[in-house]
């Protein structure tokens, strides 16, 4: 194990880089001699892990599908994902090869959200994998996702439970959201009234809670939550202070996508023959409002 030793109190004291893994057995060598071994114990005390939700949430979504979010209540084991995951097709077909194999796979930094990518090389047409196999995912069929409770958190413990996330799938989405129409309803000023935005279709979940943020008249950022609702169609601000009469702007990266992977610049999938002309991209997105 990577990590470093100090001295302290005649006595060598080790702090690894990466955190004792609970239930695991380590063996202290010298050269090849083992000294000692040492086995982190379970906290028996400790909550089993449970599924909080699965984004997107909505039980509609476009064949060219790109991510799929997992939310847990506790940091989960990693690298093994894949292993607790089947995806069924109409209740009878078993698919295989849904999901990337990822390594490391992608957890955020409290190990409590999974981001799972199907496979792009089999969503972007014209490439191999999707002249060999296909797009994982197929217009007007029934998917299943079921997750085993045998999927266990960092503390030892296994989900409380299986969980299954149903879905239908509609034709391909490859236009990039337009946040000019999106549809902005304003608090009133001298309160703390949340900041409403209609985005007109559901977008990543991920990327909402991290790509917009909003400045005042002064353009300095104004501080608060952020809620996301009616299938990740709607984005909540609620401020920590009382809005103040005045302009606002929302300042939207260029990196926020939709379900698909389309980004406010171009579509994932772009046809590459096409002679269209191609847009400058745009870091940022503005999108103003009054606070009267």
């Amino acid at each position: 194990m990577l990590g470093k030793f100090t001295d302290e109190n005649n006595s060598k004291k080790f702090e690894p880089i990466v955190p004792l893994t609970l239930g695991l057995r380590y063996e202290v060598l010298l050269d090849t001699i083992v000294l000692a071994e040492i086995e982190v114990p379970f906290d028996e005390t400790a909550l089993s892990p449970k599924i909080l939700n699965v984004y997107p949430t909505q039980d509609t979504v476009p064949e060219n599908l790109l991510k799929i979010f997992i939310h847990f209540s506790q940091p989960m084991v990693e690298g093994r994902s894949l292993k607790y995951l089947t995806v069924l097709k109409n209740n009878r077909d078993t698919l295989k090869g849904t999901f990337l194999d990822l390594q490391p796979e992608l957890w955020n930094q409290e190990s409590t959200l999974l981001t799972l990518w199907l496979d792009p090389g089999r969503i972007k047409r014209d490439l191999i994998p999707n002249k060999e196999l296909g797009t994982p995912l197929n217009a007007n069929e029934y998917y299943t996702l079921y997750i085993s409770s045998d999927w266990t958190g960092k503390n030892g413990k296994s989900l409380t439970r299986s969980f299954s996330k149903s879905f239908v799938t509609t034709l391909r989405d490859d236009r990039s959201p337009q946040p000019d129409q999106w549809i902005i309803t304003p608090p009133p000023s001298g309160t703390k009234q949340a900041l409403e935005v209609n985005l007109k279709e559901s977008l990543d979940y991920s990327l909402l809670n991290d790509a917009i943020r909003l400045v005042n008249y002064q353009g300095n950022s104004v501080t608060g939550i952020i809620n996301l609702r009616l299938e990740e169609t709607k984005f909540i601000f609620t401020p920590n202070d009382s809005w103040k009469a005045g302009t606002y702007t929302l300042l939207i990266e260029g990196r926020l996508e939709d379900l698909a992977g389309n980004n406010l610049n171009r579509p994932f999938d772009k046809d590459l023959k096409s002679r269209e002309k191609q847009k400058e991209p745009r870091e940022i997105f503005e999108v103003r409002f009054n606070i009267q």
